[in-house]
């Protein structure tokens, strides 16, 4: 399955391509933190990506975060080859569930184009100011995008 198929999955059908794990946290939270397994970690069995959480006592509710959280892994780590066009909204918030096919879309265009802004913004069909702005609008993506270009020799963006 690629990438972008595995991000259209609904919740139930993404948790059914992977291995989960409940264990109770470490760490601080006092007397009710250790009293049961809420903890959660979920690993994509086709691709060995994993993700924790284990912010709440509810293990539901940090199913969910771990759900979220895998999204933005695929996004952040998958690439494609070819930039697909993003037909959406010219800026999605990171609680939409389109975020992490945004992000992807944004960074299959900085891949392609060796992670030089000012193209990969003319593939997306925006100004390299506004690609900017959204990438540094996300701390996690900000970082992210910034060692890559490090990786491959760039200097990184600034805000």
């Amino acid at each position: 399955m690629n990438r972008d198929e595995l991000l259209e999955l609904t919740d139930e059908a993404l948790f059914r391509q992977c291995r989960y794990d409940r264990f109770r946290a470490s760490g601080p939270g006092g007397q009710h933190r250790n009293t049961a397994d809420s903890a959660v970690r979920m690993t994509l069995l086709e691709t060995g990506i994993s993700v924790m959480a284990a912010d709440s006592r509810s293990q539901n509710q940090n199913r969910r975060t771990a759900l979220r959280k895998l999204r933005i892994r695929i996004a952040m780590t998958m690439r494609e080859d070819a930039v697909s066009p993003w037909d959406g909204p010219s800026k999605v918030g990171r609680k939409d569930a389109r975020y992490p096919t945004f992000i992807a879309t944004m960074l299959d265009a900085l891949h392609v184009t060796g992670y030089k802004a000012g193209d990969a913004a003319r593939q997306l069909d925006i100004s390299t100011g506004r690609l900017v702005r959204l990438l540094a609008g996300d701390p996690k993506l900000w970082a992210h995008v910034n060692e890559e270009r490090e990786r491959i020799g760039l200097k990184p963006l600034r805000k």
